[in-house]
């Protein structure tokens, strides 16, 4: 999921965030909470995923 080079608490956060609120809640809630890189690692697992669906 997201997989950028976030500390792996960071990335712990990221995952939960998808897992229960999806994509766009959790994008919007790391943003709300400052959480900038963590926002950006979730975005980044969007595309990296649609990517995969085209390929």
């Amino acid at each position: 999921m997201a997989s950028l080079a976030l500390p792996k608490q960071k990335q712990e956060i990221a995952n939960n965030l998808i897992r229960t609120c999806g994509i766009e809640r959790a994008i919007h809630a790391a943003r709300q909470y400052g959480w900038h890189d963590i926002a950006r690692a979730i975005r980044q697992s969007e595309i990296s995923s649609e990517e995969k669906l085209k390929h």
